[in-house]
């Protein structure tokens, strides 16, 4: 969509669709030609100003945003009244937006209530509107280009994990990922395939890729601002189907299993646009790509399998190898960069969608004093997060009777996106570390009013945020 700013009166636009978000208090500041309509409409009960109410008006499509009080997002917003204008047949629309931050917010919600994903349909619709951006803020410009360098970045993910597993194998990520340093400039690509990963005992990663066809890689991909700076590294799991190995998965929904490589996608994501949001540390991403498919190669439940950090993992289910891939990742990122701090993106557990829903990410640290700021860091992104625990007791599950650790918990399914990322843990030392679970959010299984169905991009607005914030990690304990 091409966006433009307007500094005049957004109820005399041009434009053959209005979105108006309003407040439940601010209904009254719509045109009298409108009120009335309004005004029925509040008497039948159809539009309030509600959160997430949407009432169209003539060409005006109005909706809630609830209580000034309440934090509400202009982004979701816009968002959910996109599809509504667009049945209205509109070429031009008009979006009411009073700062620059919701200028911002606005592009954000249009482009992801927009984004379609037809790349392998014959018949494709593009999109043909034109935006004007009402606003009365003349510093908006900026947050125009910013928001769709940051909408780029979250289609490049939803993009790469839309793709299906037959297509997106990790020799096609290895080669995506070095098509994206090519392009972004400003990074360096380098790919370890199955012979080096042997050669240098990547010994988990490895075991988890044994029973399919395409072997594993791992992507590495490096941002330098300069010599002497200290390096943030992001982590992202790569698992490009996961059928769960030989600890199969029942077949029902086994097809969203593309969508296991979202953290690494996400990653990848962030990376292409790090010159372009002009971040100023040097930032590395280790991303580990594998299939998880059941052979008479695969790895097995009661196998033990030696990972990059020496340490042995007792494999008690196959299916949970995102984070045997992960010990791997952690371990390398460690030992190669002695980073400031590690991040990683995870579809680790089902337990934490259970538990979170598709609304909120799981957030874990082995630096507990790091989680109010993270969360406060998640809400002002948009890519929420909810702080769950992670102590001893987690950890204690973990002990093996052949290995170092095994790779599930005692019992099924009892605090299991702790006791995941109790495991990660074992691989990060004392370095400031994040997890984020995102099993729940990475992907809708059913549309909602501002997005379609698939992959969400998760990750990469929290990320972006962070590695301008990088301060945070510097934080130390009261």
């Amino acid at each position: 969509m091409d966006y433009s700013l307007e500094f005049g009166n957004f109820w005399t636009s041009r434009a053959n669709a209005l979105i108006a978000p309003v407040y439940e208090d601010d209904l009254r500041l719509a045109p009298a030609r409108l009120q009335a309509a309004l005004k029925k409409a509040k008497d039948k009960k159809l539009f309030s100003g509600k959160e997430g109410e949407i009432h169209a008006v003539e060409n005006v499509v109005f909706v809630g945003l609830g209580k000034k009080s309440d934090s509400s997002s202009y982004e979701k917003a816009v968002g959910s009244a996109f599809s509504k204008a667009k049945s209205l047949g509109a070429d031009l629309a008009a979006v009411l937006a009073e700062d620059a931050r919701q200028v911002y917010s606005s592009v954000l919600g249009l482009e992801r209530a927009s984004y379609v994903f037809d790349q392998y349909k014959k018949e494709k619709n593009p999109l043909k509107m034109k935006v004007l951006l009402y606003t009365r803020d003349a510093s908006a410009s900026s947050y125009v280009k910013k928001a769709l360098v940051v909408a780029g970045a979250i289609r490049t993910a939803m993009d790469l994990t839309n793709q299906p597993s037959n297509i997106a194998t990790p020799e096609f990520m290895a080669v995506e990922a070095r098509k994206i340093a090519k392009e972004a400039g400003g990074l360096s690509a380098r790919v370890l395939d199955d012979k080096m990963l042997c050669k240098h005992s990547f010994g988990s990663l490895l075991a988890v890729g044994q029973g399919s066809d395409h072997p594993p890689r791992l992507v590495v991909l490096e941002y330098r601002t300069g010599k002497g700076k200290p390096w943030f590294v992001l982590v992202g799991k790569g698992i490009t189907f996961d059928s769960g190995g030989i600890s199969i998965k029942p077949s029902e929904s086994m097809d969203k299993m593309k969508f296991d490589k979202s953290g690494a996608c996400s990653v990848m994501a962030v990376m292409s646009v790090l010159r372009k949001m002009k971040v100023d540390v040097n930032v590395a991403a280790v991303l580990p790509f594998a299939e998880n498919m059941p052979s008479g190669h695969a790895y097995k439940p009661g196998d033990v399998v030696k990972s990059y950090s020496g340490k042995t993992i007792e494999v008690l289910n196959t299916d949970a190898e995102g984070r045997v891939i992960l010990a791997d990742a952690l371990s390398y990122a460690l030992a190669t960069y002695k980073p400031e701090a590690i991040v990683d993106l995870a579809t680790l557990t089902g337990a934490c969608a259970i538990a979170l829903g598709d609304g909120y990410a799981g957030l874990f640290s082995n630096k507990p004093y790091l989680l109010e700021a993270l969360k406060a860091i998640s809400e002002d992104s948009g890519d929420l997060c909810w702080p769950l625990p992670l102590d001893k007791e987690h950890e204690e599950k973990l002990k093996a009777n052949v290995g170092d650790f095994k790779n599930i918990g005692e019992t099924k399914g009892e605090a299991g996106a702790s006791i995941g990322a109790a495991f990660l843990k074992q691989f990060v030392d004392e370095t400031p570390w994040v997890h984020l679970d995102i099993a729940g959010v990475a992907w809708l299984g059913s549309a909602k009013p501002y997005a379609g169905v698939g992959a969400t991009g998760f990750g990469v607005r929290f990320l972006l945020q962070l590695l301008q914030q990088p301060n945070v990690f510097k934080q130390t304990k009261k």
